[in-house]
């Protein structure tokens, strides 16, 4: 979901019944995400009312865009994906957000993936993705594009498996600028972690 061409061929995401299966997999997991989205949602330090941008990175068919949406209903979200089946399949599950929501096609395993999105974002956030990547170096090199990416006084969020380790996922956010970095929430491999960049003195 996060790549377009995966090096340990593992998952299909260029063939349409592929990723019908896939998502039909993940549809089961959907109720046990909740609290996590939840949280994550009451994490990102604004309002429900305030107008934010939202970037999804991995977005896949729009899960975590579609909880974040609901709960901010002011909110527009950018649902980042390496697959254009995702993206069409997420076209479809998220019609009832029809104008609040946009898929950016790219590749968070290529250098310079975020060279097209020109703005910045109250909150980038991602959901079992970015592991995909696999390679440490690159999970780093894009937690430092993500923080360019963010506003001040926004939020990165990443909802996904600990590997290589939460410790080291940890020290890349913080490597990558953000502050107060912590982990939110744990259970098993998988981790709610990240961090906020800092406001701009007025």
């Amino acid at each position: 979901m996060a790549t377009i061409s995966d090096p340990h061929k593992k998952h299909d995401w260029s063939s349409e019944d592929y990723v019908a299966r896939w998502a039909k997999r993940q549809d089961g997991r959907e109720e046990e995400r909740k609290k996590v989205f939840r949280l994550l949602a009451d994490t990102i330090p604004y309002g429900k009312e305030v107008p934010i941008q939202i970037l999804d990175l991995g977005a896949g068919y729009g899960g975590l865009a579609q909880s974040l949406l609901r709960h901010f209903p002011n909110a527009i979200a950018v649902c980042q994906d390496g697959s254009e089946e995702m993206a069409a399949l997420g076209q479809k599950r998220m019609v009832e957000f029809k104008g609040r929501f946009s898929y950016l096609l790219s590749d968070l395993s290529r250098q310079g993936w975020s060279s097209t999105i020109n703005e910045q974002f109250e909150a980038v956030v991602s959901s079992i993705a970015i592991h995909n990547l696999r390679q440490p170096d690159i999970i780093r090199e894009v937690y430092k594009e993500i923080f360019l990416l963010v506003k001040p006084g926004g939020c990165f969020l990443n909802f996904d498996r600990t590997v290589p380790s939460l410790e080291e996922l940890v020290l890349w956010v913080r490597e990558a600028g953000f502050e107060d970095v912590k982990c939110f929430w744990k259970e098993e491999k998988r981790a709610l972690f990240g961090g906020f960049k800092k406001k701009v003195a007025e």
